[in-house]
């Protein structure tokens, strides 16, 4: 028997209600939950006779099919329901490991716990059918992370997730904060960034001809995917590649240097315990008990606006230009208030 998609939609529900060992599954009970989910998969003709669920369970059963241990039961006048006969048993089995059951098992279990860990909205909505088919209780989340759900930048996120996914070109109309019109070009997507409750997708903008190309997914308009386009990839590895800058702004042919901070000793734990970046360091105590610390990367504006809410337990010792800028924008701040 060819399988097709209705047909796996189908064995799939049977093979959960099979498992249910706390419900008695008759052969209307089975036709209906198999019409349920073909519907809720957008079937069209989602009605299920009596002569297919038992064409199905015979298919489950044979060894063409799954060799599944499928045992009919008389129950009160005479009524026949269908249930596995081993408890554990599942067809999942036969397509995976059973250790890698269990484990994709423990992530369901695990992600189910955490609010704002799935910005793609097909996986969060996918939660509830996967913990149904492990038999989970549904639990309320207890671990949050520091997530913007009204960010309008997520409407783009699964269609960017895919593409690099699948190595899909993207045709692109995007609206740029500096210049301020909607401009069109092709964009081979690698990599998405989070960075202060927004997402970045960095890839090769084809048109400018220019690698290293960063989008805010908030100012994306349109995407068209074009498939029959060869996808081109002009990186290195990009988790490396930002290694040396605080956030998405990495300035060509500019090198890291070092900082050199000093933080007051009333402070220190909260800078210790949150670095301002992966590469800093502990150098000690100055003379007066100040903490110093040592960084070495790319100083941009995002590791700048790090610094700002801090600035007055901070003493900068190097680079001079650093204390130059921060001193400039504290100017600049000063004239706006008078």
């Amino acid at each position: 028997m060819p399988v097709n998609k209705n047909l796996l939609i189908r064995i799939i529900t049977l093979d959960r209600c099979l498992r249910d060992f706390g419900k008695e599954y008759y052969i209307e009970d089975l036709m209906e939950a198999c019409s349920n989910a073909l519907s809720e998969h957008g079937i069209k003709d989602a009605s299920v006779s009596k002569r297919t669920i038992y064409n199905d369970i015979e298919f489950m059963k044979s060894e063409e099919g799954f060799g599944a241990p499928i045992e009919n039961y008389r129950a009160e006048r005479n009524r026949i329901f269908y249930r596995y006969t081993d408890l554990h048993y599942s067809i999942m089995g036969r397509f995976l490991p059973q250790n890698v059951v269990e484990l994709s098992r423990t992530m369901v279990e695990f992600l189910q716990v955490f609010d704002g860990i799935a910005p793609i909205e097909e996986i969060k909505n996918q939660l509830p059918e996967l913990a149904k088919f492990y038999k989970l209780k549904e639990k309320e989340p207890f671990v949050e992370f520091d997530f913007n759900y009204d960010y309008s930048g997520l409407t783009w996120f699964g269609q960017f997730f895919s593409a690099i996914s699948n190595k899909t070109p993207l045709e692109v109309e995007y609206e740029s904060y500096h210049r301020k019109k909607v401009e069109k070009f092709i964009f081979h997507p690698a990599y998405l960034k989070a960075y202060m409750n927004r997402w970045y997708a960095i890839g090769y903008n084809e048109t400018e001809q220019s690698a290293y190309w960063v989008l805010g997914l908030e100012r994306v308009r349109k995407i068209k995917p074009l498939h029959q386009k060869g996808y081109i990839q002009k990186h290195e590895n990009l988790k490396d590649y930002f290694y040396d800058v605080v956030g998405v702004t990495k300035e060509k042919h500019v090198k890291p240097e070092i900082v050199r901070l000093c933080i007051h000793p009333e402070f220190e734990k909260y800078i210790l315990t949150r670095p301002f970046h992966p590469s800093q360091k502990n150098k000690g105590q100055d003379q007066n008990g100040w903490r110093i610390i040592q960084l070495e990367l790319i100083i941009n504006e995002e590791f700048i606006n790090h610094l700002m809410p801090y600035i007055h337990f901070l003493k900068i010792m190097e680079p001079p230009a650093l204390a130059e800028r921060i001193n400039s924008r504290i100017a600049d701040w000063q004239k706006n208030m008078k």
